[in-house]
C-alpha cells in the first residue's frame, strides 16, 4: 500500500463518476481523499467508494501531505486554480477536459507543472478509444496515404442531460466550442498527428436554452497540406457522432466502435470504463515513470489554441492562425 499513488479527488459531481471506479480500479492507485463543496456530495462519494477522508475546500486536500495526485473534476472555468496550487504543491495534476476556456489559463497550468516537475495531463477520453486509438495508428501507417480533408460532426440534443452551469457560458466557456469541441478539435488533430494554422469559425444562437451558441462550425488548414471542417448542432432531433478522413489514397470513416476503410470494417467495440480506467492508469504510469503522459498540458495545448482562435473568429468575423496564439 505504501507504493500506491494517493489520489485526491476535487470535485465529486457528474464524470466524478468515471473517474472514481476507474481509480478503483487500477492497481497501484487508491483515492484517500474527495472534496466538493456540497459536504453531502462529497461525503455520499467517500461513502460509495470508501474514501476515508472528506474536504468541502479543495485548498485543505491539496495541503494534504497524504495526497500524492489530484484529479480536477470542477467545471470548466475553474480549473487553473487548484490545478497551479496542486502543482506548486509538489502534486501531480490530472484535469478533466476541457484543460481551461482560456489559453493563458492552459500556459499557467503547464508553466506550473514544468517549474514543480509534476506530471501535467488532461482527460481526453477519446483518446483512449480503441477506434480512435486503430483509426489513428492506420493513418500514420498511411493506410489512405496523405491526409487532405477531414470532415467531423456531432448532431444531437442535450437539454436537461446537463449540469446547470453548462447553460452558463462564463462557467463552461460555451457548451459546443469548450464542453464538446475540447473533444472535436482535439480528435481531429491527434488522429492525424497534425496542428492547426488558419481557423475561421461561424456559431448561431439557435435555442434560448443554452445562453450562447449552440449551432458552430470550424474550418481549419492543417500542418502537411490538410484542412479540417467540424460541424456541431445541439438542437438535431437525431444523432450522428462520425469523422471522415480523406488522403491522397483513400478514406476512412471512424466512429464510436469501428473504423470503415475502403471495403473493410474494423470493429473495435467500445467499453467506456475500460477507456477511464486506461486514462488512470496512463497517468500513474508517467507518474512512476518520471515522462510525459499521452494527453500531456503541453501535447493537448495546440488543441485549446484552436479553441481559443475559433472563439475569437466567431467574435470578429475573421480568420486567425491558431499558430500564433
Amino acid at each position: 500500500m505504501s507504493d500506491d499513488l494517493r489520489m485526491g479527488v476535487i470535485g465529486c459531481g457528474g464524470i466524478a463518476g468515471a473517474h472514481l471506479p476507474a481509480q478503483r480500479a487500477v492497481e497501484g492507485m487508491r483515492t484517500v481523499a474527495v472534496c466538493d463543496i456540497n459536504e453531502d456530495t462529497a461525503r455520499a462519494a467517500a461513502a460509495e467508494y470508501e474514501v476515508p477522508t472528506v474536504y468541502t475546500d479543495w485548498r485543505d486536500l491539496v495541503a494534504d501531505d497524504d495526497v500524492d495526485a489530484v484529479a480536477v473534476l470542477l467545471p470548466h472555468h475553474l480549473h487553473r486554480e487548484p490545478a497551479v496550487a496542486a502543482a506548486r504543491a509538489g502534486k501531480h495534476v490530472l484535469c478533466e477536459k476541457p484543460m481551461a476556456t482560456a489559453l493563458a489559463d492552459c500556459d499557467a497550468m503547464i508553466a506550473a507543472a514544468d517549474e514543480a516537475g509534476v506530471v501535467l495531463m488532461i482527460a481526453q477520453i477519446l483518446r483512449f478509444r480503441p477506434a480512435n486509438i486503430r483509426a489513428r495508428e492506420l493513418i500514420a501507417e498511411g493506410a489512405i496515404g496523405e491526409v487532405r480533408n477531414v470532415l467531423r460532426r456531432r448532431l444531437g440534443k442535450s437539454e436537461g442531460f446537463r449540469s446547470e452551469w453548462a447553460r452558463h457560458p462564463e462557467q463552461a466557456g460555451g457548451w459546443v466550442l469548450y464542453g464538446f469541441g475540447s473533444h472535436e478539435v482535439d480528435m481531429i488533430l491527434w488522429l492525424t498527428g497534425s496542428e492547426a494554422g488558419a481557423v475561421f469559425a461561424q456559431a448561431r444562437r439557435n435555442n434560448e436554452y443554452w445562453n450562447d451558441h449552440d449551432e458552430v462550425t470550424v474550418q481549419m488548414a492543417l500542418s502537411g497540406g490538410g484542412m479540417a471542417t467540424y460541424q456541431h448542432s445541439l438542437n438535431c432531433p437525431w444523432g450522428a457522432w462520425e469523422c471522415v478522413v480523406i488522403g491522397t489514397d483513400g478514406a476512412m470513416m471512424v466512429d464510436s466502435a469501428r473504423v470503415r476503410l475502403a471495403d473493410r470494417v474494423i470493429d473495435a467495440p467500445l467499453d467506456s470504463a475500460a477507456a477511464f480506467r486506461d486514462q488512470v492508469g496512463e497517468f500513474l504510469r508517467a507518474v512512476r515513470a518520471g515522462d510525459e503522459p499521452e494527453a500531456s498540458g503541453r501535447a493537448v495545448r495546440p488543441t485549446y489554441a484552436v479553441l481559443e482562435a475559433a472563439r475569437i473568429s466567431i467574435r470578429d468575423g475573421v480568420i486567425v492562425d491558431a499558430a500564433d496564439l
